[in-house]
């Protein structure tokens, strides 16, 4: 899974080409000379509220990440998968983490696992806590998996085997449901920024 760490999703797509293509016909009315600078109360209270939804935008962009858009878009997950993640963590996993999460979400919530009326999931990203033996250019991203209506007893084997691509696990019975504690390590975003910075 490649996707960027952080996506706008389809509806998102829709709206943002909208805002764009007012914001450009204003700009080339401007420049034709169409509309006069400065703009007339009316004009500048459009060019305003166009600032205003880029803006939202840009700062909705910045909590959805691909894992927000794969549980939304997706009739299945979307029903059955609360996700917590108020710091955007999902954005840091790599390919290969992404893909176990989001496998471990499906065959969860599967209709391959019977029954699946009432199965539901509360995936939780962080918060990410200092301290520990974390190697050098790594942070550990906590993720906790809790359930409802999938006793582990019922679990598919292909669990386990997506959840080992995510980082070290364990997991137990709360309420008569599973529930995983995983121990996610991820490059540090901050060692990303100073590299990129160096090159440039």
């Amino acid at each position: 899974m490649q996707a960027p760490r952080f996506a706008v999703g389809m509806l998102a797509s829709e709206e943002l080409a909208r805002l764009d293509l007012a914001a450009e016909e204003l700009l080339v009315s401007v420049a034709d000379r169409k509309v006069v600078l400065p703009l007339i109360p009316k004009n500048a209270s459009i060019a305003a509220q166009l600032a205003t939804e880029l803006r939202l935008h840009l700062i909705e962009g910045r909590r959805e990440t691909w894992l927000y858009h794969a549980v939304s878009e997706s009739e299945m997950l979307g029903k059955s998968v609360t996700l917590i993640d108020k710091s955007a963590l999902a954005g840091l996993l790599d390919p290969s983490q992404r893909d176990g999460l989001l496998s471990t979400a499906w065959l969860l919530v599967s209709e391959n696992l019977k029954p699946s009326q009432g199965r539901s999931l509360t995936i939780q990203l962080g918060p990410v806590a200092p301290g520990g033996e974390v190697p050098d250019h790594k942070i550990l991203v906590p993720i906790t998996i809790t359930s409802t209506g999938i006793a582990r007893n019922r679990v598919d084997s292909g669990v386990w085997d997506a959840l080992s691509r995510v980082g070290r696990y364990s997991d137990s019975t709360q309420d008569a449901s599973l529930r995983v504690d995983i121990q996610c390590l991820v490059d540090n975003p901050a060692d990303q920024e100073i590299r990129s910075e160096e090159r440039s």
